[in-house]
């Protein structure tokens, strides 16, 4: 599980959500995530996921993790694309 950090840009690979960016906010003990994309799922309300329907990016947001950052930093890095593979 130590591949994935807070902050980092992840996208769904699974489930009726595939394809959608989110932000990791939170690690969990059993190979689980909590997720925030700032619109639907926010800091306060976030999607918990398997690390095993992610697929990790090499980008991390490293400034606070509210709302309005998360959804600037998901803008910002919209055209990273989803290739399959993991970083």
């Amino acid at each position: 599980m130590g591949l994935l950090k807070i902050g980092q840009l992840v996208t769904s690979r699974m489930g009726r959500d595939s394809g959608k960016k989110y932000v990791v906010i939170e690690s969990c003990q059993d190979n689980h995530v909590r997720l925030a994309d700032g619109f639907v799922r926010k800091v306060d309300r976030p999607k918990r996921k398997n690390v095993k329907h992610l697929i990790a990016h090499g980008v991390i947001l490293e400034a606070p993790l509210d709302d309005k950052a998360i959804r600037d930093f998901l803008e910002q890095h919209s055209h990273v694309e989803n290739l399959g593979e993991e970083e």
